[in-house]
């Protein structure tokens, strides 16, 4: 079966977002979640997260503590993105985002918290000491030495809890992936290569889904999450009459939240990811992509709202400091031998400062002329077509490694279509980097695919995809409160 460059890209897409969104009975789909492509993939090497598992101010040094710090600036930029319905980021777009001051959900967030009226009736001492409780076990503050003060400092971090609550989300993220992944492999299974896929999910599903339920049931028994649910849930009913409080706090926690890069005026809120070792643990996805299987997902969609955002995913050359681009292989060429594997990690994205809690709250309310100066709301709650200046926030990354393509064919594609676009060029397949800068790179290192004439191996690890949820309407006061009841 002969497949074009774009067909096998809108493919890969289409799998991927079924196996990250996608569901059934036993694990089903989340209705506000939706992805957010990077087109080329970001690389970067497995020590670039080593701040994931050490913090800020873990390093034996000052030289440590700086790398570290550099790190924890990077994944914080990167992961402060507003995510865009279109579902894609191009290299145009990555780099308007993720180097522009403006545009930035901390930013918007921050925006919203301090021009929000909420509803001010007062609160019993009891419930406000439950609250405060809540709150404690939920979130904690440490100490820290500011590099350049050399100042102890206040920042806010997940409290154990809410760490364990994390870990063992996870680790049912990691279970629920697996398990769509078989589940989609088999359904896209075709010809001889297809049996094992078609075996492995009719012998083993029942044990994919058990794996499922006990990573649940481990969230539930250690990672506290009906304790955690229920203590927001509360926080949340109660502060519905009285967020005055509330609002105060968030806005500390913002405000704590804020690290000293080491440039000049450089500053940034702090961010994690969980678990923090997982650009060199095991367990990661296999997925796999070939020709054959774009006769069944050929009409499937690689976002929310269908298609591909008119984007065409076949082979590219981005970067204004290409030499030259190559029309003779372009989406439209067509290769007759395609097998495409990697593994997958969707990671959980952890923002001590942000409380998206607030956003489903009903008891506050922005009014154009007390202190929100936007035309525009954060979002209008049309999940089939959001519109709005915050219609989400990123909850998780992805991840791929050990990407390896065995296409004669591709292979010589690439490395005649590397030649063409110079040193300045990044070349990428679908949401894949196959060549360009390491997106941590002070120094232009440049990373390149290697080929036998057969294989592409890409090296490193590199993020694919955002995972984003959809906040639903905001604000969304509840009916009944008027006008005066907000300050």
């Amino acid at each position: 079966m002969v497949a074009t460059l774009n067909q096998l890209g809108n493919t890969l897409l289409a799998q991927l977002y079924e196996t990250v969104t996608g569901g059934d009975a036993h694990v089903p789909p989340s209705k506000n979640k939706f992805i957010s492509w990077c087109c080329p993939g970001l690389p970067f090497q497995p020590q670039d997260f080593q701040f994931c598992v050490k913090g800020l101010g873990g390093g034996a040094n000052a030289e440590q503590d700086k790398l570290l710090v550099n790190q924890a600036f990077t994944l914080a930029t990167l992961a402060d993105l507003i995510p865009d319905r279109e579902g894609v980021y191009n290299n145009s777009k990555q780099q308007t985002v993720w180097s522009s001051s403006e545009a930035r959900m901390s930013h918007m967030y921050r925006e919203i918290l301090n021009a929000s009226r909420v509803v001010k009736q007062n609160l019993s001492k009891e419930e406000q000491a439950k609250i405060d409780k809540f709150r404690k076990l939920l979130r904690t503050t440490k100490k820290v030495k500011d590099l350049i003060t050399d100042e102890e400092k206040e920042v806010t971090e997940d409290s154990p809890v809410l760490q364990a609550y994390n870990e063992k989300l996870a680790a049912y993220t990691d279970a629920a992936l697996l398990y769509n992944s078989k589940r989609v492999a088999a359904q896209g299974a075709t010809g001889v290569e297809g049996k094992t896929a078609v075996a492995d999910w009719t012998n083993n599903a029942t044990l994919y889904r058990l794996k499922v339920k006990s990573a649940m049931d481990a969230w539930v028994s250690g990672g506290y999450r009906n304790e955690v649910d229920e203590m927001n849930a509360y926080i949340n009913q109660a502060t519905q009459r009285s967020m005055t409080a509330w609002r105060q706090r968030l806005l500390e926690y913002y405000d704590d939240g804020v690290v000293s890069g080491l440039a000049p005026g450089q500053e940034f809120r702090f961010t994690t990811l969980v678990p923090g070792s997982f650009a060199t643990a095991g367990g990661w996805t296999g997925q796999s992509t070939t020709h054959e299987h774009v006769s069944h997902w050929s009409s499937k969609s690689s976002n929310k709202w269908g298609g591909s955002a008119g984007v065409n995913f076949g082979l590219f050359s981005f970067g204004a400091s290409a030499g030259g681009e190559s029309s003779k292989f372009n989406s439209g060429s067509s290769v007759s031998t395609f097998n495409l594997s990697y593994e997958l990690a969707q990671v959980i994205i952890s923002r001590p400062w942000f409380y998206p809690e607030f956003f489903m709250n009903r008891g506050w309310t922005l009014s154009k002329g007390h202190g929100w100066n936007f035309d525009a709301m954060p979002s209008d709650g049309n999940l089939d077509n959001p519109h709005g200046l915050l219609i989400g926030y990123p909850t998780s990354i992805l991840f791929a490694r050990n990407i390896k393509i065995v296409s004669q064919e591709f292979s010589s594609f690439y490395s005649e279509y590397s030649k063409s676009v110079g040193g300045g060029g990044s070349i990428g397949f679908g949401p894949f980097c196959l060549g360009g800068n390491y997106s941590t790179s002070k120094s232009g290192n440049r990373f390149e695919s290697t080929t036998d004439g057969t294989t592409l191996t890409v090296p490193g690890l590199q993020i694919i995809g955002f995972v984003n949820y959809l906040i639903g309407k905001a604000p969304n006061p509840l009916p009944e409160l008027k006008p005066n009841d907000f300050e």
